[in-house]
């Protein structure tokens, strides 16, 4: 049983803590998002771009379903300074069991018109009722996570997602090699979400219970709402792809985008797991907003260090990329994947500020960029995507990452940090670095995988080396907050 035992921490004791977890997240990244490349790997290389169309349509309904059974509508337990009593967690998690059960049910019996609807046959309404069952199992573990996350025990977090990434894709890519096609996915997604609730409820057992007291989990909805309609809004964004893209142009062209957007991303997906480190690290921080401001500007450093030279380099050598390790079919979508990748040079600082402002209590205003990003992608997708074809979508992505300028600017009037000088930094670094790798390969071709990672390889070192130079003093703060953990 884990002791969550309420503790108070000086802000050196803060830090280390926030390394640990941070080196736990990032041990977790490597694992699970290793797992995710190689299934992502198998599956592009076992389907036909409109088999893996189907299987980013199928996946996304899945993960739009189970975003109602995460810990949006908990999160105000996680940032109140005080440890919640057990009537709290109660309130909270009463609330989310109702929500998720009408949702079971009503997936259940939309089933086999949803079937209908993609134009599958009758017997694979049992992919959404899968789903439903899956989303049931899933909502048992948000309370144990969220008391893990509330005491950033993010180490104890990654073995559970382990377990999770390695069930999903081991099951995903057996079951669609024996060609069970979409319905490997849910059966999957289903064993996933069971190994999670197991593992969470072992990891951080409580005692669940419910408890119907409206006035305790009212002030806690009231923050966890905006955040966790937030997450749904933004899946409706997401959705222009599988829906509009699916029904209008084909599953092959979602399977294109669904690639272009699977390769771009491979370089944030550290970002992807450090977002539910922000929140709670962020707040416990939110009394001294000198302290915190320079905190802020330090990750904002270390997620762009992150993301620019794995961004440039997988730009630069894309090609090679592509045909040596997704297959020639997948060329045809590089135009898509070139303007995908932009994305990347403001993620890396977005991600992070829209979790201070979440951690200061501007969940609405985290909320009303979510709406706009959504209304932007709709309003121009359509006509876009309908003028342009698939990279009409690719091209309405450059214009909703344009609209982070004025994330950066409300974040700026809350809390007066430098978001300039670590993007400046880390990208001209990159492209500096990019640059060299570029004209190596042009000289010399990159006939295998083997050139190929020496190249990517070569690219990292010579971006670290330069860091470290440039930024010495950042480079030694983290290396003694490892060290001391």
């Amino acid at each position: 049983m884990s002791d969550l035992s309420e503790q108070t921490l000086s802000p050196r004791d803060l830090g280390h803590q926030a390394v640990r977890s941070a080196t736990a997240l990032m041990v977790r990244q490597v694992v699970v998002q290793g797992l995710n490349v190689v299934g992502g790997i198998l599956l592009a290389r076992l389907l036909t771009p409109t088999e893996f169309g189907l299987y980013a349509i199928v996946t996304f309904l899945l993960t739009f379903l189970a975003a109602f059974g995460g810990t949006g509508l908990a999160a105000s337990l996680i940032r109140q300074p005080n440890e919640p009593v057990e009537l709290e967690y109660r309130s909270v998690y009463t609330i989310q069991q109702v929500i998720v059960i009408a949702l079971v049910l009503v997936l259940w019996m939309a089933a086999p018109w949803i079937a209908h609807a993609y134009r599958l046959p009758p017997d694979n309404a049992w992919i959404f009722r899968l789903v439903a069952l899956s989303l049931l199992a899933t909502s048992f573990m948000v309370i144990p996570q969220v008391r893990l996350e509330r005491h950033l025990a993010f180490d104890k977090l990654a073995l559970v997602e382990i377990a999770q990434a390695f069930t999903y894709n081991v099951t995903a890519v057996f079951l669609a090699w024996w060609g069970l096609g979409p319905l490997s996915f849910a059966i999957a997604l289903l064993l996933r979400s069971i190994t999670g609730a197991i593992l969470a409820n072992w990891i951080s057992p409580w005692k669940i219970g419910w408890s119907w007291d409206w006035n305790t989990a009212r002030k806690h909805l009231e923050f966890g709402l905006f955040l966790q309609g937030g997450q749904v809004v933004s899946l409706i964004k997401d959705s222009i792809t599988p829906v509009f893209v699916g029904l209008y142009l084909g599953a092959e062209s979602v399977g294109y985008i669904n690639w272009a957007q699977m390769v771009a991303n491979y370089t944030v997906m550290a970002l992807m797991v450090f977002q539910r480190l922000y929140m709670p690290m962020f707040a416990r921080l939110q009394q001294d907003r000198v302290l915190l401001a320079r905190f802020v500007e330090r990750v904002l450093l270390v997620t762009n260090a992150i993301t620019a030279p794995v961004s440039v380099l997988t730009l630069v050598l894309i090609e090679p990329i592509t045909r040596l390790i997704f297959g020639e079919k997948w060329l045809v979508a590089l135009p898509i994947f070139y303007l995908l990748v932009l994305a990347n040079l403001v993620v890396a600082s977005s991600t992070p500020l829209q979790g201070l402002l979440n951690a200061l209590g501007q969940s609405q205003t985290t909320f009303a960029f979510t709406l706009l990003w959504a209304g932007i992608t709709w309003v121009l997708g359509l006509p876009f995507v309908y003028w342009f074809g698939d990279i009409g979508f690719a091209i309405t992505n450059v214009v909703v990452q344009v609209t982070n300028l004025w994330l950066f600017a409300i974040v700026r009037k809350q809390l007066p940090i430098c978001i300039w000088g670590p993007v400046l930094s880390t990208w001209a670094t990159s492209l500096l670095v990019g640059v060299i790798v570029w004209l190596l390969a042009q000289l010399a071709t990159v006939p295998n995988l083997y050139i190929l990672v020496g190249f990517f390889l070569l690219g990292l070192l010579l971006f670290g080396v330069i860091f470290a130079q440039r930024h010495k003093t950042t480079v030694r703060e983290l290396y003694w907050a490892w060290k001391v953990r």
